[in-house]
C-alpha cells in the first residue's frame, strides 16, 4: 500500500521507495531507451537491487569506449546513486550499462537540456489536437535530437519509485502525440542551442495546483497546515488496515457511487424531453426537422452550433449486423465522451459512464442480445461545463466482434443529431471512486499527483520546468487570491525535489476566455489568478510569468494556438537561463504609479522601443476607482515615451487603476513597439500618501 510521505524533499533521493522485488537491477522510468541527459551537470544514476550489491555504471560511445564511470554498494533498503562527471552537450548515440547480479542497457542516450512541462490540459493538449498547427509541426517534427516522455495518470499518497512511460524520439509519427507547447518550445530551443531537447510531460488535464505540491511544503504553510495535518492522520488510519478492510471500504464507496449515479441519470431524464418522448427507441419517430445530421466524432467546441452549449444532445443510427455475428458477444467502442453518456441498443439501456470524460467508452453487448438484421443504436450524452463531445479519433468509434474473425463495423460518420435540455439546473455530478480508496489519491488530494508524476523524477538533474496551470483554481474569488501563495509553494517544493533553489519556472499566465464584457469595466475571476501569476513572478527569483491574453478563444477554455505560447516561453528560457538577455519576452511591465492633475500616470518598463498599443487606437480596457472602490471604463492616452495617463470624469480623486481585468480582455492593447507583446493585465494602487506606489501584482 502507499503511504504518506513523512520526509522532506530537500533530500529527495531518501525519499524514494520502492515496490520492485529488490533482486534483479531496476531503474525507473528516466532511464529508459532514448533518453536525455542533462549536460554540463552532474549526471546522478538511481535505482534499485539487492541491498548491498555491487552496483557499477558506464557511459559508453558508440564504440564501447567508457566516457564516464561509477561504483557504489547499494543501501540496506536496495537503494543506489551513482554519481557520474558532467558532459557537454550531443546527440551522439550513447550507451548507459548499469551492472549487478545483472546488467541493465540504456540505448541511444544523448546529452542535452531537460525540461519538465507541468500543469492541466492546456499544457497537456497534444500537437495533434491543434488543428492547421498539427500539420506545420509534423512538417518539421523529423528531429531525433528531440525527445519526450509523457507520464500516466497517476495518483500516490507516498513518493513513487517510477512511473508507467518511457522516452520517445520526436518523428513524424510521434509528434501528434506530444504536447503542443511543449512541442513548440523544445523547437525553437533546440533551434537556438543546437543541443538535444527532453521533455518530462508531467501533466493532468482539469487539475489543481495542490496536488503537484507536495505535502512538507504546503504543511509548513498557515492556509494548508490544518488540511494536510488532517491528510496525513487520514492515511495513517488507512494503512492501518487489513486488505479485507480496505476492499469492505471500497465496495461501500463505489455502492454510494452507484446509487448517487442512478440518482443523477433520474434527476436528469426526468425534466429531458429526449428521455420523456424515448428517443432512444427504436420505433420513436425521426421527426425531419427536428433530427439534424451530424458528423461524429465531434469535439463541440469545434463547432459553431455547439461550442456554447453545456446540456444534453441525444444521436442515432441505424446499422446493419450480418449473420455471422448472431450469437456472438461484441463490443461497441466510441472512444472518450465529455462528461457522460448512456448507450442505447434497440432502445435497451446497455450501459453508461459517469465522472471519467478522459476513458474510452467499450460497452459489451451480450451473446444473447447480438442478432443479425438492423440496429438502432442511440447515445445521451450529457456536458456540463467546458468542452464537451467526443474526445477520441475517428477510428476508435466501431462495433467489434472477436469471435467472428476480429471483424468491426465503423460507427464514425454521419449521425442523426437531437439537443435535449440544457444543464442549467442540473444536479452536481457525483464523484467516481478509484479502485483504491486511500486517502491521499484522490485527483484533487494535497500532493497526490507529486508523489506519483513528480517524484519518480527526484535526483534527475533538469535545465527548469515550464507551467501552464491555473484554469482549475480560479473557480471562485478565494481560490483565485489564494493562488497567490499556492503558485510559490509549487514553486519551491519542485526546487526543493530537483535540488536546485533558483530552477528556472516559466508560468503561462491564462489565455482569454469567455465572452467579452463591453459595457463593463471589470469583471470575472480569471484576472485575479493572472495577477496571482504575475505577483509569484516578483516573489520567486527566477520565475516569470508569458503573457497570453492575445491568443485565447472565447468560445473555447482550449485555444489552438500552442505555438505562440511554446515560442513565447522559449524566448523567456534564452533571455533568462542561455544567456541570451537581448531576446525580448515579457512585454512592458508597469513600473511606478504617480497622481496627475486628475488622473494617475503609470510609467512601464518596456524591453524593445517604445510603449504603444497594437491596433494605433488609444490604450483601451482600463478601469479606474476612487476610495469607494466603484470601477469605471477610464480614458488613457500614451505619454512618450513609456507612460500611460488614465482618467475619468466619475473620478475625481481616483486610488486605483485596472487594466485588462476580464476573462476575455479583447480590447486590450498595449504592446511593445518591436516585438509587439502585449502588456499584462494588472492592477496598481496610489496610496494616501502620493509618494507610495504598488507595482502590478501587489497584494
Amino acid at each position: 500500500m502507499r503511504l504518506t510521505n513523512s520526509s522532506n524533499v530537500a533530500v529527495p533521493m531518501a525519499a524514494i521507495c520502492c515496490f520492485a522485488t529488490l533482486a534483479d537491477v531496476t531503474l525507473p522510468a528516466a532511464f529508459t531507451d532514448h533518453m536525455v541527459l542533462q549536460r554540463d551537470r552532474r549526471t546522478h544514476v538511481f535505482g534499485t537491487a539487492q541491498p548491498n550489491e555491487q552496483i557499477t555504471v558506464e557511459l559508453l560511445d558508440s564504440k564501447g569506449a567508457v566516457l564516464r564511470s561509477g561504483r557504489v554498494t547499494a543501501g540496506q533498503g536496495g537503494r543506489f546513486v551513482v554519481e557520474l562527471a558532467p558532459m557537454a552537450g550531443s546527440d551522439d548515440p550513447l550507451t548507459l550499462e548499469v551492472r549487478g547480479a545483472n546488467t541493465v542497457s540504456v540505448k541511444d542516450v544523448v546529452v542535452g537540456d531537460i525540461w519538465v512541462a507541468g500543469g492541466q490540459s492546456n499544457m497537456e493538449w497534444t500537437l495533434g489536437g491543434t488543428g492547421d498547427q498539427t500539420t506545420a509541426g509534423v512538417a518539421i517534427a523529423n528531429e531525433p535530437s528531440i525527445r519526450f516522455l509523457r507520464a500516466p495518470h497517476v495518483t500516490a499518497n507516498r513518493p513513487a519509485f517510477t512511473v508507467n512511460a518511457t522516452w520517445i524520439v520526436l518523428s513524424p509519427t510521434s509528434a501528434p502525440q506530444m504536447g503542443a507547447v511543449d512541442f513548440w518550445f523544445a523547437q525553437e530551443l533546440h533551434k537556438a542551442t543546437g543541443v538535444p531537447i527532453g521533455i518530462l510531460e508531467l501533466n493532468w488535464g482539469g487539475t489543481r495546483a495542490e496536488p503537484w505540491t507536495d505535502l512538507a511544503t504546503l504543511g509548513a504553510d498557515p492556509l494548508y497546515t490544518a488540511k494536510v495535518a488532517e491528510l496525513r492522520r487520514s492515511v495513517d488510519a488507512w494503512s492501518s488496515l487489513s486488505v479485507a478492510e480496505r476492499d469492505a471500504a471500497f465496495q461501500v464507496e463505489r455502492k454510494r457511487f452507484q446509487e448517487a449515479g442512478t440518482a443523477w441519470w433520474s434527476a436528469i431524464n426526468a425534466t429531458d424531453p429526449g428521455a420523456k418522448g424515448k428517443w432512444f427507441s427504436k420505433d420513436a419517430p425521426e421527426e425531419a426537422n427536428e433530427w439534424k445530421p451530424v458528423n461524429l466524432p465531434l469535439r463541440w467546441s469545434t463547432d459553431p452550433v455547439r461550442k456554447d452549449i453545456d446540456g444534453i444532445e441525444w444521436y442515432r443510427r441505424a446499422v446493419e449486423i450480418p449473420a455471422e455475428w448472431d450469437g456472438k458477444e461484441c463490443f461497441i467502442e466510441l472512444g472518450a465522451i465529455d462528461d457522460a453518456d448512456v448507450l442505447f441498443v434497440n432502445g435497451q439501456p446497455i450501459a453508461n459512464t459517469i465522472s471519467d470524460l478522459a476513458t474510452s467508452r467499450r460497452y459489451r453487448i451480450p451473446a444473447s442480445m447480438v442478432k443479425s438484421g438492423s440496429w438502432t443504436i442511440a447515445l445521451e450524452v450529457v456536458d456540463m461545463q467546458g468542452e464537451g463531445g467526443f474526445m477520441s479519433p475517428p477510428e476508435i468509434m466501431r462495433i467489434t466482434c472477436a469471435d467472428a474473425n476480429n471483424a468491426s463495423i465503423p460507427l464514425s460518420g454521419e449521425w442523426l443529431s437531437r439537443m435535449g435540455r440544457s444543464a442549467q439546473g442540473l444536479p452536481q455530478l457525483p464523484q467516481r471512486p478509484s479502485q483504491e480508496v486511500a486517502p491521499g489519491t484522490g485527483g484533487g488530494d494535497p500532493a497526490s499527483m507529486f508523489n506519483a508524476m513528480i517524484a519518480p523524477f527526484a535526483g534527475v538533474e533538469i535545465k527548469g520546468a515550464i507551467w501552464y496551470q491555473g484554469e482549475s483554481n480560479a473557480g471562485s474569488v478565494a481560490d483565485a487570491e489564494a493562488y497567490r501563495s499556492l503558485l510559490p509553494l509549487t514553486i519551491r517544493s519542485w526546487r526543493a525535489v530537483f535540488q536546485q533553489p533558483d530552477m528556472p519556472f516559466g508560468i503561462v499566465s491564462l489565455a482569454a476566455y469567455q465572452p467579452y464584457q463591453p459595457n463593463e469595466p471589470i469583471s470575472g475571476i480569471w484576472p485575479i489568478l493572472r495577477d496571482a501569476q504575475l505577483a509569484t513572478e516578483r516573489s520567486s527569483p527566477n520565475a516569470g510569468v508569458v503573457t497570453t491574453i492575445d491568443v485565447g478563444d472565447a468560445g473555447d477554455i482550449h485555444p489552438r494556438d500552442k505555438r505562440t505560447v511554446g515560442e513565447r516561453l522559449a524566448r523567456w528560457a534564452m533571455a533568462t537561463s542561455y544567456g541570451k538577455p537581448d531576446t525580448a519576452w515579457r512585454g512592458p511591465r508597469t513600473k511606478s504609479v504617480r497622481r496627475d492633475t486628475d488622473g494617475i500616470v503609470i510609467d512601464f518598463d518596456v524591453e524593445r522601443g517604445r510603449l504603444t498599443t497594437r491596433d494605433g487606437k488609444a490604450p483601451a480596457s482600463f478601469a479606474i476607482a476612487g476610495a469607494d472602490g466603484k470601477f469605471v471604463k477610464a480614458d488613457a492616452e500614451l505619454r512618450p515615451p513609456n507612460a500611460i495617463k488614465v482618467r475619468s470624469s466619475a473620478v475625481p480623486l481616483p486610488v486605483e487603476v485596472r487594466y485588462g481585468w476580464q476573462d476575455n480582455p479583447a480590447d486590450a492593447n498595449v504592446v511593445d513597439e518591436i516585438s509587439k507583446l502585449p502588456a499584462h493585465p494588472f492592477r496598481v494602487r496610489v496610496e494616501a500618501d502620493p509618494t507610495q506606489t504598488q507595482p502590478s501584482g501587489a497584494p
